[in-house]
């Protein structure tokens, strides 16, 4: 009887996790959707952007060709998880930073808390974290923008390197990587191809281009913007990849729960009837014995 006391515990206990590992599965699942949404109209305001850009594209370069500062220190912005049940997700990403940056001097500038805690157990230089919700805006980001600005204005860095996981299906996040100093044309063709992104030079026929105040206050605002749909836009990427990994985690979990309480069910059905069918040959044996 102590094992079928045992079986029943067990039943109880995967049925709890079953629950909690659905709860957890519906949350992430409404959080991913509302996530899918904002990062389509993300993407519709970074296509007028570059319609922007692609008008004026063949008369004003908006990239560097060659290296601005001495520097020889690298900046890594690493975009990581929050919360717990998708390590896989940040496993990925680390495997291929480890990959880029090896033998390199690098600072990292880390949001959220995961890769954090990693960093600082490998001694790793950790020059800012940041912590941030779901719902965030700019001025979440402020931080990361006045660093970044600083850093690159004062050349303390000979480039600033950005690594998120890249949403392309609720199966599929790829571990990606996006030069945001100095922005190159290869790389940023590069990043658009990764998103999806083509640009279309429309037709403005022979009319002068006009730009105000000046072609240097255009630039900088230009690169600002970029600079700024960039980095919004990969944490965007990560975040919403992140619950799509946790309610796949929690899925499998919540099958596979499902299907040992079966065999739970029935090894406890099994243990049942072998104590019914002894406890009748016992009562089978004491009859004879009685009657002998």
């Amino acid at each position: 009887m102590a094992n079928l006391r045992d079986i029943k515990s067990k039943i109880k206990s995967v049925g709890n996790l079953k629950k909690i590992t659905r709860a957890l599965e519906v949350v992430s699942t409404v959080k991913l959707q509302k996530l899918k949404d904002q990062a389509e109209a993300l993407k519709s305001y970074f296509v007028d952007l570059m319609t922007i850009v692609s008008t004026v594209w063949s008369e004003i370069s908006i990239f560097w060709d060659q290296k601005s500062t001495k520097a020889e220190k690298s900046l890594v912005i690493v975009f990581t998880s929050e919360r717990w049940l998708c390590g896989w997700l940040n496993s990925k990403l680390l495997r291929k930073v480890s990959k880029d940056m090896k033998d390199k001097e690098v600072d990292y500038f880390v949001v959220w808390k995961k890769w954090l805690e990693y960093f600082k157990r490998i001694w790793a230089n950790i020059v800012w974290s940041l912590h941030i919700w779901d719902k965030f805006s700019e001025q979440d980001l402020l931080p990361l923008f006045t660093f970044f600005d600083v850093s690159v204005n004062e050349g303390v860095y000979s480039d600033v390197q950005l690594y998120f996981n890249y949403f392309r299906n609720s199966i599929v996040q790829i571990p990606s990587v996006i030069e945001l100093f100095p922005l190159r044309q290869e790389s940023f063709e590069s990043f658009l191809q990764e998103i999806d992104i083509a640009l279309e030079t429309p037709d403005v026929g022979n009319k002068e281009l006009l730009i105000e105040p000046n072609i240097e206050s255009y630039l900088v605002e230009l690169r600002r913007q970029i600079r700024n749909y960039v980095i919004s836009s990969a944490l965007l990427q990560n975040k919403t990849g992140e619950h799509a990994a946790r309610m796949i985690a929690m899925k499998n979990a919540k099958d596979n729960a499902t299907e040992f309480s079966k065999k739970l069910k029935l090894n406890f059905n099994k243990a049942r009837q072998g104590a019914i069918t002894q406890e009748i040959s016992e009562i089978v044996s004491a009859k004879i014995a009685i009657e002998n």
